[in-house]
C-alpha cells in the first residue's frame, strides 16, 4: 500500500519535473504539467506551506541541471543507438556497447529524478503525502478520459 501510493507521488511528482526539463511541446501535445508546489491550487489542496514550497523549490533548483544535462545524454546516446541500427553491415558488439549506454544514461536520469523527488517527498508530512497522491490522481483523470476517448 505505502510502495503504491508512493510511486502515484512520484509519477505526478515526475509529471512536473518532465515538463521542466527544457523539452519545446509540439502544437498536438498537452501543456507541460507546471510546479505543482508553488501553485495556489495544488498548494491549498495538499496544505503546503510557504516554506515548504520554499524548501522543495530550492530542491528543485539545486537538481534540475543535473536531470537536463542527464536527460541531454540520454538523448544522445539514443540518437546514437539508432543511427547504428540504421547501418548495414554494424558489429553485434558495437549494438550491444551502444544498447549499455543508453541504459546506463536512462539508469542516471531515474536515480536524480528519484532522489529528487525522495528529497521533495520529505518535506511534507505523511498527510500531506496522501492528498498529494490524491491530488495527483484527481488531475490525471480528464487525460485518461482524454486519451480512451481519442482510441475510438
Amino acid at each position: 500500500m505505502v510502495l503504491k501510493s508512493v510511486s502515484g507521488w512520484l509519477l505526478g511528482a515526475w509529471l512536473a519535473v518532465a515538463g521542466l526539463t527544457g523539452v519545446a511541446a509540439t502544437p498536438s501535445e498537452p501543456p507541460r504539467p507546471s510546479k505543482w508546489w508553488l501553485e495556489a491550487e495544488s498548494r491549498a489542496a495538499v496544505g503546503i506551506t510557504d516554506r515548504q514550497s520554499a524548501e522543495i523549490e530550492r530542491i528543485f533548483q539545486s537538481m534540475i541541471g543535473d536531470l537536463r544535462a542527464e536527460r541531454a545524454r540520454l538523448e544522445r546516446h539514443e540518437k546514437d543507438l539508432s543511427r547504428l541500427l540504421d547501418t548495414d553491415g554494424i558489429d553485434e558488439a558495437a549494438v550491444i556497447l551502444a544498447i549499455d549506454r543508453v541504459e546506463a544514461a536512462r539508469s542516471a536520469l531515474a536515480k536524480t529524478r528519484t532522489l529528487m523527488l525522495y528529497r521533495m517527498r520529505r518535506v511534507l508530512s505523511p498527510e500531506q503525502r496522501v492528498r498529494l497522491d490524491d491530488y495527483h490522481k484527481q488531475q490525471e483523470r480528464p487525460a485518461d478520459e482524454t486519451r480512451r476517448h481519442r482510441r475510438f
